[in-house]
């Protein structure tokens, strides 16, 4: 008898720990921290007529949630300098930031070990870049949705591979004057928030984007997470003045899950 109620309870044990295991895989929170390097290559006409490229480094700090379906939310710095191609004499000073707001479905797709979610994002991503003190600036900001899918795939306990691409389908799109300034800019020249969220709707065709992320994964434990990340974003403005750029970014991090 005494046999008997022992095995009923590690019986019991067993399945809620196996129990707890499955729900954790399946449902969690998560934290990411990381840190990038960029590879940029630019023109901007406003600015300058000149292609221009450059480096600089990226931070970003993330969470997200994942049930059946995902949702997360994330922020990206970035900031560096340009020089013009074959001149590093001429050189300027950029900074970048990128705010995103993320729900993914999961699909009724692949298996136990491969995932499909699509869905949306509302992101704003902005652009500043600027020459001798103000000299000379320009700016890109950008309000939107974008259309989403990504794939995940568990190769065994400890690594996974995941790819990710966002195409933007309506922006709230913010440049400047062609001579860099008027006056709505002189009147919130203390403001520059103000002046870089100031914009007009874009279509597709105006506005062009693409953001691709291929990334691989190691579980440290079952709490912690580290990553390699290999991003590609390009943005391109079809105006009379055009802005085109194009950014690379190879970057590594931690996930905390909880």
């Amino acid at each position: 008898m005494k046999k008997t109620i022992i095995y009923f309870l590690l019986f019991g044990l067993s399945a809620n720990y196996l129990h707890a295991e499955e729900s954790d895989s399946l449902s969690f929170n998560e934290i990411t921290l990381h840190v990038g390097y960029q590879n940029n290559y630019f023109k901007d006409e406003v600015f300058s007529p000149l292609n221009q490229q450059g480096n600089g480094m990226q931070f970003g700090l993330g969470y997200k949630r994942t049930l059946q379906n995902i949702f997360g939310v994330s922020l990206q710095y970035g900031s560096g300098s340009l020089n013009v191609y074959e001149n590093n004499s001429y050189s300027d000073s950029y900074l970048n930031i990128n705010l995103a707001l993320e729900y993914l479905a999961k699909l009724p797709l692949g298996n136990t070990t491969t995932v499909f979610y699509l869905g949306g994002t509302y992101e704003t991503k902005a652009f500043f870049l600027e020459w001798n003190d103000l000299d000379a600036f320009s700016y890109t900001s950008s309000q939107g949705f974008s259309i989403k899918g990504l794939i995940s795939k568990e190769i065994n306990s400890k690594h996974g591979i995941e790819t990710a691409i966002g195409i933007p389908i309506f922006q709230w799109l913010g440049r400047p004057p062609y001579n860099g300034i008027d006056e709505f800019i002189i009147e919130n020249q203390d403001n520059p928030v103000s002046i870089m969220l100031k914009g007009k709707p874009s279509s597709f065709g105006k506005y062009l984007g693409l953001d691709w992320d291929l990334g691989y994964r190691y579980r440290i434990n079952s709490r912690l997470v580290w990553y390699v990340n290999y991003s590609l974003i390009l943005q391109k403005v079809k105006d009379v003045h055009q802005f085109i750029h194009l950014s690379m970014v190879p970057s590594t991090g931690i996930a905390f899950k909880f």
